[in-house]
């Protein structure tokens, strides 16, 4: 019959009349889970559609409500929370498709960032003695606004024709020298003067937004809380069960948005681009000009060695225009890598690292050593396989959400892959594809531009040649002719923006819709269905059980509820304490008032002191590391140790190991 399903009085009907005439809709086939050995009646899909309707049983009005009072709104208040660009309709929807679409790539951007952060908070926090708190205007004040700085500039893409490692060198410049005079001035306090006027303007214009984040987490922590205690009482069933499953799916949201707190954009992003690339500008004219150059060197007893790269800043076609081109912060941008690292793991391996604690011992020396640096700089394109451990970590945090989710609907009567678990699956699959993808793309073309023009020409001159065979000349040539208007459109764009536009930005709006046909389809009972609530996809499924949620508790199903809840309560919880812990501990890095960030870094390095004991696995990682490394290059080479280690303790040092007499 094609009628609305009312699968409670079939399912009665169906259960007091298994001796008649329905006794040929008996299901007698293998049963797996925990009706497996129940002894309970099922009736196959046909004879559900049969006697039941092939319609939807959509949820009452009253129960859709509940679930989005419940979770709906909740979610909807955490989204209003992520950190949007002002008068950018366009960006911002696609800024929502890429979170929601593909949550583990937009996760690990954002963890990456905050590990950036929090390694720019940690030298500042190193740069001085345990008890020591310099005043305003001194070294250690200068040298916290420069890092500061450079967490900022970290949130922009760099022009792609710069060379990486002359623009690491005016970066450098640009953000540690205090000798350098800019404007034709003799004065070379102007460029500090500059940065701390930045650092202060930009710590006052960075979005607070704290406390409306924490409600929406807590309104979604208690509805999580509430959809857990009725999934455990006997009110509703198998519908509070897969609402929960809704919650759990989604579980990855308030890491995401609480991630993006500590890596929180600016309220103007192009005005904070405009001031940083007049910055770098004025720096630029200031080393063409050879009178300060030569100035500079006397002041710094620089060799002309040390600044013959100089010479290409005056290359139009290299440095002119803007040096940062994109607001690309929270993982809105793919393949943004940030210009931060690059330059802190060269200033950590060269004398950071091995001095530790109050490396700014020597203001001048220790300033001389990250302006000039080694002479092997590796460039801002340098790829450090470490942002393994953020990748790893995001797709932990989301794989084990959207897992929780599957596992609890797969194992809920029916037991088997259905609509509800087969489209958790879906979207795993489709996240975890374009994050293949995206990485895929990323080491093929990290290290150069990669136009289209070398990959397309042979391809293109390939389909000229084949479609140039047989007896037609014409079709020959209006072959070549496609090929060439091909080949001449594809020179303004890069292999990177084919990708991004015809795979992932298309990927990423589909599994949004995707997650949102999901959302909406718990919400209003569409899977409410014979054959979703049969677990067709696979094998295993094909019929339907109508017991009572009694039955199913005096089985087992809280084995598999509790299994699932496990799972994700504490990917959950673990994203969410290493969150707070990252924005507690680099609070003070960013706090405007600068009597209140001492403040906060005392009671960071007291923290840190007192849980010491919870860092010697990550630092025994690193030391490893460190004698992993020296094994490898068979003892010849002593590299040393590549990583800041936070202790309390200070180590003595001479001036000559800062590489200067």
């Amino acid at each position: 019959m094609n009628m609305k399903p009312d699968f409670a009085s079939c399912g009665a009907e169906f259960l007091s009349n298994s001796a008649s005439i329905y006794i040929k809709y008996v299901y007698n086939g293998t049963v797996r889970g925990l009706l497996n050995s129940a002894g309970t009646s099922l009736i196959t899909v046909e004879g559900c559609k049969q006697l039941c309707g092939t319609g939807v049983d959509y949820y009452a009005w009253t129960d859709a409500a509940n679930t989005i009072t419940t979770w709906l709104l909740p979610i909807l208040g955490l989204l209003v929370q992520a950190p949007y660009e002002s008068n950018q309709a366009k960006q911002t929807m696609l800024s929502l498709c890429r979170w929601s679409g593909s949550p583990v790539a937009s996760l690990s951007y954002i963890l990456w960032n905050i590990k950036v952060t929090g390694k720019c908070a940690l030298m500042v926090d190193m740069a001085t003695r345990y008890d020591e708190y310099p005043p305003e205007g001194s070294d250690f004040s200068m040298i916290r606004d420069s890092l500061y700085i450079l967490c900022i500039m970290n949130q922009y893409t760099p022009k792609q024709s710069l060379p990486p490692i002359e623009a690491e060198r005016l970066l450098r410049l640009a953000l540690f020298s205090n000798m350098l005079p800019l404007n034709g001035s003799e004065d070379g306090q102007d460029i500090t003067k500059r940065r701390t006027e930045l650092a202060q303007n930009f710590r006052e214009g960075r979005k607070k937004g704290v406390i409306p984040v924490f409600i929406s987490f807590l309104w979604f922590v208690f509805a999580l809380a509430l959809s857990i205690q009725l999934a455990y009482s006997n009110i509703g069933g198998n519908q509070t069960a897969h609402n929960l499953a809704l919650g759990l799916l989604v579980g990855w949201l308030p890491i995401l948005i609480l991630a993006s707190t500590v890596d929180r954009n600016l309220v103007s992003a192009d005005a904070i681009r405009e001031r940083l690339n007049n910055l770098v500008e004025d720096v630029r004219q200031a080393l063409m000009d050879p009178g300060l150059v030569a100035m500079y060197m006397r002041d710094t007893r620089s060799t002309e060695e040390d600044f013959a790269w100089t010479k290409c800043l005056s290359d139009e076609s290299l440095f002119g225009g803007d040096f940062f081109e994109i607001f690309a912060g929270q993982g809105r941008t793919h393949w943004h890598y940030g210009v931060a690292h690059p330059l802190l793991a060269g200033i950590e391996s060269k004398f950071m690292a091995n001095y530790g604690r109050d490396w700014l011992r020597h203001p001048h020396a220790a300033r001389l050593a990250i302006v000039v640096g080694s002479r092997n700089i590796n460039g801002l394109k340098m790829f450090d396989p470490r942002m393994a451990w953020q990748v790893t970590s995001s797709f932990l945090i989301v794989c084990g959400s959207v897992g929780g989710a599957f596992i609890l609907s797969y194992f809920t009567p029916t037991v088997g892959l259905g609509c509800r678990s087969g489209g958790y699956l879906i979207y795993m699959i489709i996240d975890g594809g374009l994050l293949v993808i995206e990485i895929l793309v990323w080491w093929l073309t990290h290290e150069t531009t990669h136009t289209k023009d070398d990959l397309l020409l042979r391809v293109g001159t390939r389909l000229a040649r084949h479609f140039s065979r047989g007896d037609d000349p014409e079709k020959g040539v209006m072959a070549r002719e496609k090929v060439q208007r091909f080949l001449s459109w594809s020179t303004t764009t890069t292999f990177r923006d084919l990708i991004r536009n015809f795979v992932l930005r298309p990927g990423e709006i589909f599994n949004t819709a995707w997650l949102t046909y999901i959302i909406f389809a718990q919400t209003f009972g569409a899977y409410q269905t014979c054959d979703c609530m049969a677990s067709v996809w696979a094998k295993g499924g094909g019929f339907i059980d109508f017991e009572t949620y009694d039955f199913y508790i005096a089985h087992g199903v809280f084995v598999y509820w509790g299994s699932a809840n496990a799972l994700s309560m504490f990917v959950m919880s673990a994203g969410l304490a290493y969150i707070v812990h990252e924005y507690c501990t680099q609070s003070h890095f960013s706090t405007e008032h600068y009597a209140r960030a001492m403040k906060g870094l005392r009671h960071t390095r007291w923290f840190k002191k007192h849980t010491g004991i919870f860092r010697l696995a990550p630092d025994f990682i690193i030391k490893w590391g460190k004698l992993a490394w020296f094994k490898v290059n068979g003892g010849k080479s002593r590299r040393g140790r590549r990583s800041l280690v936070w202790t309390a303790d200070t180590q003595l040092y001479r001036l000559s190991n800062l590489g200067f007499r």
